[in-house]
């Protein structure tokens, strides 16, 4: 058995009492299961399948063909349930999470971007610049793919800005840089053109 934390981003109803959940994890990327009798009254009930819930979890990984692994157990750890409470941030999340969902896949890595997702979740359940804060913790997930260019060697303040994106990115503790709106805005352009030129759409 295999043991990680664990995000729901997505859960879909099936049949008549189970569901099927998508979510990320940190050491095994994306991970997705097929929770039988899960929205049953019996002991297979799954109570901590909220949407932008984090749980502990300990699974089997698959040897068949299937695409859904199998969970043994879970316990909750985190609740990002306040999100719900402010519109406009639950819509950026579920956009983000449709994005991670397409772009990463089982059995791979993705310890910085799960941890820039704990984070964006903590910000959009308060008062935040969901915009903003969904985009940075987009970067960190395309700094770890490796899709971020270096920066400019002859530009000190663009590293620098990076560098303080990122941080505020992993960080929950982390200030939000003192950027101007409007660089702010060129940020925010520049990594959805980031996305546009790996061919990372929604």
């Amino acid at each position: 058995m295999l043991k990680t934390d664990y995000i729901i981003l997505r859960k879909t109803p099936f049949q008549e009492t189970s569901l099927i959940v998508n979510g990320l994890s940190p050491g095994f990327g994306r991970l997705d299961f097929l929770l039988k009798g899960a929205c049953g009254t019996g002991a297979k009930k799954f109570p901590f399948a909220g949407l932008f819930r984090e749980l502990t979890i300990e699974f089997r990984e698959n040897t068949g063909n299937s695409s859904l692994f199998y969970m043994k157990s879970h316990e909750p750890k985190a609740c990002f349930d306040a999100i719900a409470n402010r519109p406009e941030n639950y819509l950026k999340a579920c956009d983000y999470a449709r994005f991670l969902l397409k772009h990463t896949h089982s059995m791979l890595e993705l310890p910085q971007t799960y941890r820039s997702l704990r984070v964006l979740l903590g910000r959009l359940a308060g008062i935040v610049d969901g915009t903003f804060s969904v985009a940075a913790a987009k970067l960190v997930f395309l700094q770890e793919s490796g899709f971020v260019p270096e920066a400019d060697a002859g530009d000190p303040g663009q590293a620098a800005a990076l560098a303080a994106l990122l941080e505020y990115a992993l960080s929950l503790e982390c200030p939000e840089p003192p950027f101007s709106a409007e660089y702010r805005k060129q940020l925010v352009r520049w990594t959805d053109a980031l996305c546009v030129y790996h061919d990372l759409r929604p």
